[in-house]
């Protein structure tokens, strides 16, 4: 009995830690422009297709309407190819992730950026590159703007690199 208990406890103390680590999680995911740029970079680094959702139409569409994630994607998978690669290979996981507003009013923000980096390529990479020094830091930095379009926050064009 005291064997199962030992083991059980744990995992009571791990349940309890989430239910109080949940509601301040999701009340900092409030609609605000640096929300919005984090989002974005999490997905554009992770190359994730839901990118897309935090882009203004403006920096989502070119002057000839073409979808530039869509552009980026097919690039990605091009550079995958010709370098021999998965593309998922190619994703990076953001793992500092800082902004500052330099700047804001009710429709535009500018935002800066910066971003430490790892790449993504099994969940135990982190834990064998630590161990056997095989991390590479990769570091980003930007100055991003953010427009409100139909009362949400978007990021602008600029700022990350997607095709023109």
């Amino acid at each position: 009995m005291k064997n199962c208990f030992r083991s059980i406890l744990p995992l009571i103390v791990l349940s309890m830690a989430l239910c109080l680590y949940a509601p301040p999680a999701l009340a900092a995911s409030a609609d605000s422009p640096e929300e919005a740029v984090k989002s974005f970079a999490r997905n554009y680094f992770m190359l994730d297709a839901d990118m897309a959702n935090y882009l203004s139409r403006e920096a989502l569409y070119n002057e000839n309407d073409v979808n530039r994630v869509d552009m980026f994607f097919r690039l990605k998978e091009q550079d995958a190819a010709e370098r021999g690669l998965e593309m998922a290979y190619l994703k990076m996981r953001p793992l500092l992730m800082k902004t500052r507003v330099v700047e804001e009013n009710e429709d535009t923000a500018v935002i800066e950026f910066s971003a430490v980096m790892i790449r993504s390529i099994n969940p135990l990479y982190r834990i064998v590159g630590y161990v056997f020094g095989l991390l590479e830091e990769h570091e980003f930095e930007a100055t991003v703007t953010a427009v409100k379009e139909d009362g949400t926050w978007k990021v602008g064009p600029g700022g990350f690199r997607l095709p023109a």
